[in-house]
């Protein structure tokens, strides 16, 4: 690999929910490399859509990141298992099922089926810890949690149920999708007003789960 994509990979992998924004002096100091180098890369990054300039100067991820995220899911093949799978569960149930993305500390909702009746997705990426599918894809990456007892729980169990802090009144259960042997970058949610859901929330954690477990192994064949 280039050692100016190997630097700009470093750059990007600096962005996280604690620290969604950096300084060309923070990452000179974080990468050991000089000030300019820095500057450079960051502004190398943002001509692409990678990064974007705040006005007080410093850095955040850029919205493209969202867009090859998509692109990604797209075109690999697996969102044309998943989709079916979770229009089934939404027409089953009466109620909205997502497929989710991990995105760099936040879950970028890709797809929703929605019944009539049903609630919406989020209109922006949710930080993991705010939602269900967020807090299984966070599980899967032990060293971005502070709760190892939260992970153990999750991993145990395969499934998150809880609320979505995102949308007042929905509550969601959710499972990670593990289409390789790395952690997983998609996660499959039931989501339903807060009424409806706790009638039937077990029945939801099993559907997703059951479902979430039967895709893996047919990507994985």
């Amino acid at each position: 690999m280039p050692a100016s994509v190997r630097k700009a990979a470093q750059v990007l992998d600096l962005f996280s929910v604690q620290r969604p924004d950096w300084g060309p002096t923070e990452v000179a100091d974080e990468l050991k490399i000089a000030k300019s180098t820095a500057h450079a890369l960051l502004r190398e990054l943002a001509s692409v859509g990678l990064t974007e300039r705040l006005p007080c100067g410093r850095y955040r991820l850029g919205w493209r990141t969202l867009g090859l995220a998509r692109t990604m899911l797209a075109t690999n093949g697996h969102l044309d298992m998943i989709t079916p799978t979770a229009r089934r569960l939404a027409n089953h149930f009466g109620e909205t099922v997502h497929i989710t993305a991990w995105q760099r500390g936040r879950v970028l909702y890709v797809t929703t089926e929605r019944p009539p009746g049903g609630v919406a997705a989020p209109t922006e990426p949710v930080v993991a810890e705010l939602t269900p599918p967020g807090r299984v894809l966070l599980a899967e990456r032990a060293g971005d949690t502070g709760n190892p007892a939260e992970v153990q729980r999750l991993r145990r169990r395969g499934y998150a149920v809880g609320p979505q802090r995102a949308l007042e009144r929905v509550d969601c259960a959710a499972a990670p999708v593990r289409t390789s042997d790395g952690p997983a970058t998609i996660a499959l949610a039931l989501c339903a007003p807060r009424d409806r859901f706790w009638a039937r929330s077990d029945e939801y954690a099993r559907a997703i789960s059951g479902a979430s477990v039967r895709i893996a192994r047919s990507v994985r064949r």
